[in-house]
């Protein structure tokens, strides 16, 4: 087997190992949203399930996108971590961390779905919509992890606080889209992360995807285009950026 499935392969596994309270809190974030949801349907009408379903997923689709790059900062630099860089490539070390949560991620979204049908009597969620979108997620949260990486920031727990108020702020989790000016949709909507959530967030509910959405996909993919263009530019002065670090594993 190839080295790098060999690295990827046992990383994953060792996800709940090191840095557990850190790399299921995520986990730990899900499972208190499917009990209010669970809670929530013994409250409210059917129409109040659904928009209540709409706003959860956002919720925790903003936390994936931020979790995968928070917790891959925590994994790289943690004590010799990153002795092997030339070895292990830096894109393939983000992996294990990024397809672990990811798959809880989709586990729970779609567990999310599950429950709302004791209610609405309908199956939600399209399965296909879905990973195209999860798919989508991955490919963008890549070139900002990488960034992440590379830059020595200080008070780091203030900085990922601020980062993440902004992720809510700008995303569709409490406000609709609908409810707002259409200048200021239009404006939010050039928010790559923006389209993403959305898109979710509409697929939880069963609105599919329509023509007036092909200007926001052109946008999207124009987005991406340009940011994987710098990534590769980029990409060979992280690895040696990262030499200057000497970070250890929190709490050692």
């Amino acid at each position: 087997m190839n080295y790098k499935l060999k690295y990827l392969f046992r990383h994953f596994f060792k996800q709940t190992g090191y840095f557990s309270r850190h790399n299921l809190t995520p986990l730990l974030i899900y499972t208190i949203g499917l009990i209010f949801l669970v809670l929530s349907m013994s409250t409210m009408e059917e129409s109040g399930v659904i928009g209540y379903l709409y706003t959860l997923t956002g919720v925790m689709a903003t936390v994936w996108l931020f979790s995968m790059v928070v917790l891959n900062r925590n994994s790289t630099f943690y004590k010799d971590s990153v002795l092997k860089v030339n070895y292990i490539p830096l894109y393939v070390r983000i992996l294990p961390t990024t397809i672990f949560q990811t798959f809880i991620f989709l586990v729970f979204t779609v567990l999310y779905s599950a429950f709302t049908t004791l209610i609405v009597q309908d199956w939600l969620i399209n399965i296909f919509i879905l990973l195209y979108y999860v798919l989508l997620g991955v490919v963008l949260i890549i070139p900002f992890t990488l960034l992440y990486l590379s830059v020595e920031v200080r008070r780091i727990h203030t900085v990922n606080t601020l980062v993440f108020v902004v992720l809510v702020i700008t995303v569709p989790i409490i406000y609709l889209p609908e409810n707002i000016e259409p200048w200021l949709q239009n404006l939010l909507s050039l928010n790559p992360f923006y389209y993403v959530i959305n898109g979710l967030q509409s697929n939880a509910v069963h609105i599919g995807w329509n023509i007036n959405r092909l200007p926001y996909d052109i946008l999207f993919f124009s987005q991406v285009i340009l940011l994987y263009l710098w990534m590769f530019e980029y990409y060979s002065k992280i690895k040696f950026t990262l030499y200057r670090y000497l970070k250890k594993r929190p709490g050692e």
